[in-house]
């Protein structure tokens, strides 16, 4: 299989950037808090759920009904980042969040129709990139922890190998949301063997080290992003060089790193910030003494 060796560098560049808008975002804008509380074990449990129920219903449906599904759930995503980004401005942060996720939705659907996947395919990737900011943004400032952001991972990487590796549930999704508006992927090109990265493992790129800043600091936050980026970088150095030719199940290698770093910060530091501790500025956790109760995760 050809790659394209400056899509696979593009590629690594793009997650880089997503990430670093997303840290950006994280100290600058406040979400407003949903009305569910603070994460649990039990969300994490169901939105696991969620993730693995979701392709199996989706591969029920025809081609043209997961875009729609898709692009309704990047409308909304699209409107709940941009609303507190343009509460800061004069302009009426509701109606213009909504004019402009509307906006973006209907002209990549556009663009879909009239024949130019070259720009169906840009729209979807900004729709996304845009979606997995404020995502991100909104389970880190509800509370998510590091401890259920490793349990996600942990959870997601069984399943990734599963799908991806063990059966064709991935593949045979894959092959209905291809070169489709909307597709759950990052993808910077298109055809049978794009150049992409899936919005879950995105999504997980870009959330770890936004909750990692949150709980033990900003040398926590790079180590994790960097890792990340070290892992996009190296699968997309083996397409390059031909090692890998075929859809690589990307959290099998990053989301047993997760879970490592998390176990690192957890035997280092005595607890983790909750978030109210962290807009309040507080300091971060003293390190753990030998023999010491530590506080529950």
């Amino acid at each position: 299989m050809d790659v394209d060796p400056l899509a696979l560098a593009a590629l690594s560049a793009a997650v880089a950037a997503v990430t670093a808008v997303a840290a950006g975002y994280l100290a600058r804008v406040r979400m407003p808090r949903p009305p569910v509380g603070v994460y649990t074990g039990g969300d994490i449990a169901v939105l696991c759920v969620g993730v693995v129920v979701a392709p199996l219903l989706y591969t029920a449906l025809p081609g043209a009904a997961v875009s729609a599904v898709f692009g309704l759930v990047l409308c909304l995503a699209v409107q709940f980042t941009l609303a507190p980004l343009l509460a800061a401005t004069r302009l009426r942060a509701a109606p213009w969040s909504w004019a402009t996720a509307l906006a973006g939705t209907a002209a990549t659907a556009l663009a879909a129709l009239t024949g130019h996947p070259g720009a169906a395919r840009a729209g979807s990737d900004l729709l996304i990139a845009v979606a997995v900011v404020g995502v991100a943004n909104l389970w880190t400032q509800s509370g998510l922890r590091s401890t259920h952001a490793a349990a996600l991972a942990a959870a997601l990487t069984c399943y990734d190998l599963v799908a991806t590796t063990l059966t064709d549930t991935t593949g045979r999704f894959f092959e209905q949301v291809r070169d489709r508006p909307f597709a759950p992927m990052l993808a910077l090109t298109g055809g049978p063997h794009p150049v992409a990265v899936g919005l879950g493992d995105l999504l997980l790129l870009v959330l770890f080290p936004l909750v990692a800043a949150k709980a033990y600091g900003r040398a926590a936050a790079w180590c994790a992003a960097l890792t990340g980026l070290l892992v996009t970088s190296a699968v997309s150095a083996c397409f390059a060089l031909g090692l890998l030719s075929t859809g690589f199940p990307l959290l099998t290698a990053l989301g047993p790193l997760i879970v490592v770093q998390h176990l690192f910060r957890r035997r280092r530091a005595d607890g983790e910030r909750t978030t109210a501790q962290w807009r309040e500025g507080r300091p971060l956790p003293p390190p753990a003494a030998s023999g010491a109760a530590r506080q529950p995760a």
